[in-house]
């Protein structure tokens, strides 16, 4: 089975996203949870620039936000490894 690799700036990039712990773990449990195991699902929506990627997408409500993420991963530099490489994210407030 394949493997995620979040590099540390990839970290970074998420702690910077104003989740609260609770939206932090839904991150990562899709990262290193449903993106390795329904892998055949998501490596069909290629990058439209970068044929070596592929995107992955993961949009929750988080408090009194709404969070969309883009993941840009990596699935041709090795066979067993799924690299996140770069990230999108947009938040924005939740009507009341």
């Amino acid at each position: 089975m394949r493997r995620t690799v979040v590099s540390p700036e990839i970290t970074r990039m998420i702690g910077e996203c104003r989740l609260t712990r609770l939206g932090a773990v839904r991150v990562y449990a899709g990262l290193h949870g449903e993106l390795p195991q329904r892998y055949d699902r998501y490596r069909g929506l290629r990058h439209p620039e970068d044929g070596r990627l592929f995107l992955f997408f993961d949009a929750f409500a988080d408090g009194d936000l709404m969070h969309t993420f883009t993941f840009h991963v990596d699935d041709s530099t090795s066979a067993e490894h799924l690299i996140v490489i770069d990230l999108e994210h947009e938040s924005r407030q939740l009507r009341r």
